[in-house]
């Protein structure tokens, strides 16, 4: 029993020590103030880690003018030192994120603040034209 006991103790004391760090805790915050989706349109965001040595985890969030669009339980993706990771809200690019308005805007976030290079663009398949969206740290605004 007291073995159990003293396990029960470690294991919260690590639970504590180790707790994940969620949307509200990141140290990096950033926005692209626009995506675009329907008719011919697809947004498509890229995230480089320019580090060599060190991985991060990005948050990524598309919102509409009303809500959050996409989901928030599945908003987190790990990126290691050197990697490129894409987001579309096409399903033809890897990373699909279904989202159920036609336009908004977009919230990222790190948890380290690390060395993350972001890059968004909006596309039109049918034209074959598009344009670039800049991305602006949250806190400043545009």
């Amino acid at each position: 029993m007291k073995k159990i006991f003293a396990l029960g103790v470690v294991l919260t004391l690590l639970g504590g020590w180790a707790m994940a760090v969620d949307w509200g805790d990141t140290t990096g915050r950033g926005m692209f103030p626009y995506w675009q989706t329907g008719s011919g349109w697809l947004t498509l965001v890229v995230f480089v880690n320019g580090s060599e040595e060190t991985g991060d985890v990005i948050h990524i969030r598309f919102f509409d003018p009303y809500s959050c669009s996409s989901s928030t339980m599945a908003d987190m993706f790990s990126i290691r030192a050197g990697e490129m990771l894409m987001f579309s809200t096409s399903g033809s690019v890897p990373i699909f994120i279904p989202v159920t308005a036609g336009y908004g805007y977009i919230l990222f976030r790190t948890d380290n603040g690390g060395f993350i290079q972001a890059y968004c663009a909006i596309y039109n398949g049918m034209t074959g034209t598009g344009y670039v969206v800049p991305a602006v740290p949250q806190d400043h605004g545009f």
